[in-house]
């Protein structure tokens, strides 16, 4: 629940500034990158149920 702070393992956690510049150089806002990561996220789930340790939600 820290969005700038890397835990002190800079390059390993995902800070706000990553999806930040994530963003910009996709064109795209930082509300509609971590869109876009659930809705990706949400779709390999589907496709790779067992690396989620789940069966296929659709």
């Amino acid at each position: 629940m820290r969005a700038h702070d890397d835990m002190g393992k800079p390059r390993i956690n995902i800070t706000y500034e990553d999806v930040k510049r994530a963003a910009d150089a996709n064109g795209m806002t930082v509300d509609d990158t971590l869109a876009m990561i659930a809705r990706t996220s949400d779709k390999d789930r589907d496709d790779h149920a067992a690396e989620y340790g789940a069966e296929p939600t659709g």
